[in-house]
């Protein structure tokens, strides 16, 4: 066979360069993150399958080859995808709070103030409706349309390390950029103060930091 003529580190070699192939391909823009996030929860079973064929040896042999392999460690920091991973606010607003924004005067509420039996001859306008204030924050999808490459790679890498078996894996995190670990900001949207879920971190609050070998 011809994977006994090989070191276990040359089928490592392999199996790294085609773990970081089919990563690049699932991250290109004919997948849908859903498709291509199924994918990379089946990657090992993959590259075993087309290195055994291509070394024409046995999916055991690879895999087996691979367990010998010397260790080398690679961390991958996530992002701004990293809510997908923790389950951050999928789509929807970012504040379910309804007001009523302040409006700008015009040049009769200054004549009404300077004169007010002008009150008198001007209908007296019907108060404004509550309206949501909250703006709409990206989905699973929109996320995936709009993330870069590297984005998209980095999300599907860490998807496959965190569920894989072939690797030993370390998580760690750090407090989203734009929130500070908060999950939530302060903001002030027509003249009425609120607080709205993270547009980055989706409310997730950090980021996910994954080391792997």
């Amino acid at each position: 066979m011809l994977l006994l003529l090989l070191l276990a580190q040359d089928v490592a070699d392999a199996y790294r360069q085609k773990t970081a192939a089919l990563i690049a391909q699932y991250a290109g823009p004919k997948s849908t993150i859903d498709e291509a996030a199924a994918r990379a929860l089946k990657l090992d079973e993959t590259v075993v399958e087309e290195l055994a064929a291509k070394l024409k040896s046995t999916p055991d042999a690879v895999r087996d080859a691979w367990k010998k392999r010397e260790r080398k460690s690679k961390k991958i920091q996530v992002g701004d995808g990293s809510w997908l991973l923790l389950d951050g606010q999928n789509g929807g607003l970012d504040s379910q709070v309804k007001g009523t924004p302040k409006v700008e005067r015009d040049i009769a509420d200054d004549l009404i103030d300077r004169n007010p039996s002008v009150l008198t001859k001007r209908k007296k306008p019907e108060p404004p409706e509550p309206v949501p204030l909250g703006k709409p924050i990206k989905t699973r999808d929109e996320w995936w349309a709009t993330a870069t490459v590297d984005e998209r790679r980095a999300f599907l890498e860490a998807t496959w390390a965190r569920k894989s078996t072939a690797v030993e894996m370390k998580g760690e995190s750090k407090d989203c950029v734009t929130c500070r670990g908060k999950g939530t900001l302060n903001v002030n949207r027509g003249g009425i103060g609120l607080t709205i879920v993270c547009a980055r971190c989706h409310g997730a609050k950090t980021d996910v930091i994954i080391t792997y070998e």
